[in-house]
């Protein structure tokens, strides 16, 4: 569900590891992966976007999973999709899917 930056989220920022206190940086604000907001903020993008914004947040120096490869972040997005309301298609989920984000989350 994201961090909002708010005073009493759990867990503490203060207890998270160094490197995922940078990675989330200041005002302490992290994006829902699930539910409307999420919907708004990438419902109109496509999911080649969607798939190339987590391949760059997971290639930030900052975070603690490395060299995660094209597969698992085309996974990764088929995951938050699927947690999102989308079904398995008919064909295969690529770097390259055009798809609208709305139009298979539902």
């Amino acid at each position: 569900m994201g961090r909002k930056g708010e005073a009493g989220e759990l867990p503490p920022v203060s207890s998270l590891s160094e490197a995922d206190q940078k990675f989330i940086g200041n005002p302490n604000h992290v994006p829902p992966l699930a539910g409307e907001v999420f919907l708004k903020r990438w419902g109109d993008k496509t999911v080649a976007q969607l798939i190339d914004r987590f391949q760059i947040t997971v290639s930030d120096p900052s975070f603690k999973f490395k060299d995660i490869d094209d597969d698992t972040t085309v996974n990764i997005t088929a995951y938050v999709l699927q947690v999102n309301g989308a079904k398995a298609g008919t064909q295969p989920l690529t770097r390259e899917t055009r798809a609208i984000v709305n139009s298979v989350a539902k």
